[in-house]
């Protein structure tokens, strides 16, 4: 057996920590790549989950004013909830009678505009 010069040996140290150094990079590359994957994954969901909740609020709210109105029209006196349907009905009435009479002209309209 062969005795070690120094320069030998600092060669052998220096190759094995340089082995070291690099899987330790390796490593925290794929932790970092990992990390980032999953951030961005995370950044998506956030994204999605703000547009979902932003969407019920808005639900909520228009459910609210529905409730709103169902309440007053039921607190209503008989004879003023009479009035108020009647009234209702007068006017989808006419809304439809614009429709049927004007439809197929804004039907037109709205194709020529598109081209």
């Amino acid at each position: 057996m062969k005795a070690k010069k120094p320069n030998e040996i600092r060669e052998e140290v220096r190759k094995q920590m340089a082995a070291k150094y690099k899987g330790d990079v390796e490593h925290w590359k794929g932790m970092y790549q990992t990390t980032m994957q999953n951030f961005g994954r995370k950044c998506n969901e956030c994204y999605r989950l703000k547009e979902e909740n932003d969407k019920l609020k808005e639900q909520v709210e228009a459910q609210k004013e529905w409730i709103e109105r169902l309440m007053e029209f039921v607190n209503m006196p008989d004879d003023q909830r009479h009035d108020a349907v009647k009234k209702y009905i007068t006017e989808r009435q006419m809304s439809e009678d614009f429709k049927n009479l004007f439809g197929p002209y804004f039907k037109t309209l709205n194709r020529l505009f598109l081209l």
